[in-house]
């Protein structure tokens, strides 16, 4: 109920993003093909669209505008676009231009189904506790549109902004999720502290590589031609790298929490030392799970432009060395080094709160469930 309380008044704050000082060169609309009309040569227009949602500065809702079909990247590999699709239009806000294209469709119903769908499974399949889950995932979300891009486009520096976004989420998720127990508080601190870690690592390695303010990124580029000059790139990189990391490293700094409580509760006869050593063995087998699914991960983001340089039969050694790839492969090795530091900062933590009684947390069990939750 607090977490949901707290959704709701991050729904209600008022919106703390920087107004653009004019408009941007292009908006986008949500329309409605009314009708598509013979192209007679590339300069006229050849559909026309009702504008469902009108903008400021632009058409109303319900005027029909002409302009041209086109797609995702342009003219090439163009959708087959008939009467009664919804839209996407991009709408030129120069007057003298007044260009109007069909940009792509409009997913939202599609994309709306499959979170149901999401939601569902994870209900069905893990009670109150998916409940919970996507009460966090939710609060997730609402912290990083409502608080972490606004400050990072009003000029913060968005790597301690996604330290301190992260760790305060990791806290919140970690109790509604986990409860308030003593490897609650285990995963919390080893979770800070491995962000921490990653940050110091990623802006070391991002000075050693030197480079350039876009760091190969074409979305970079975009934000600057917006007139977002205030955004520091460069720590929005670093940001990046933190928030990647950190859903890796919930998982890694739980499980191993809980492998701590689990096997003294199996064992209380067991020392510190014996206790970190066997938790230590199931933390190895974690490690080598987690690192190979955070570096797959970057691969699956990066592997048509993978394949695109394997294609130009380049040296290797040559491509990774460019910017677009090198700023990848910085990514995943310092999250993985994060993840691999996690397992023995929250195994030590995790091991020094046995047996110490914390105010207001609980001894907690290895069921993953507060006391007088369920």
């Amino acid at each position: 109920m607090g977490a949901a309380l707290l959704l709701v008044l991050f729904v209600l704050v008022p919106d703390i993003t920087p107004r653009p000082s004019g408009l941007p060169p292009v908006q986008l609309v949500r329309g409605l093909i009314v009708e598509v009309l013979p192209e007679v040569d590339p300069s006229t227009p050849n559909v026309r669209i009702e504008v469902v949602e009108g903008i400021e500065g632009g058409p109303a809702t319900g005027d029909v505008v002409e302009g041209f079909l086109q797609g995702p990247n342009g003219l090439e590999a163009r959708p087959e676009f008939v009467v009664g699709d919804e839209v996407i239009v991009n709408i030129s806000t120069d007057p003298e231009a007044g260009f109007v294209a069909v940009n792509d469709r409009y997913r939202v119903p599609t994309l709306a189904l499959l979170l149901g769908l999401f939601a569902f499974a994870v209900t069905v399949v893990g009670g109150w506790r998916g409940v919970r889950s996507l009460i966090a995932l939710a609060l997730t979300l609402a912290v990083i549109v409502r608080v972490v891009v606004p400050l990072i486009l009003a000029g913060w520096d968005p790597a301690w902004v996604a330290i301190v976004a992260a760790s305060g989420v990791t806290v919140a998720t970690f109790l509604l999720t986990e409860g308030a127990r003593r490897q609650t508080a285990a995963a919390a601190l080893g979770t800070a502290i491995s962000l921490i870690l990653v940050a110091v690592l990623a802006t070391l390695f991002d000075s050693l590589a030197r480079f350039t303010p876009l760091r190969g990124s074409e979305s970079a580029g975009f934000l600057l031609s917006l007139g977002s000059a205030e955004v520091d790139l460069g720590g929005l990189v670093l940001a990046a790298v933190i928030f990647g990391a950190l859903g890796v490293l919930d998982d890694v700094t739980v499980t191993q929490a809980a492998t701590v409580q689990e096997l003294h509760e199996s064992d209380p006869r067991v020392g510190r030392l014996g206790l970190a050593g066997r938790a230590m063995n199931v933390g190895r087998s974690h490690i080598a799970a987690t690192v190979n699914t955070l570096v797959l991960a970057y691969v699956g983001a990066s592997l048509p432009l993978i394949v695109l340089f394997a294609a130009g039969g380049q040296d290797p050694a040559l491509v990774v060395s460019g910017e677009v790839v090198a700023v990848e492969v910085v990514r995943a090795l310092v999250g993985s080094i994060g993840i691999v530091a996690a397992v023995p900062i929250t195994t030590a933590i995790a091991v020094g709160l046995i047996g110490r009684r914390i105010p207001f947390l609980g001894a907690g069990t290895g069921t993953g469930h507060a006391p007088g939750w369920d």
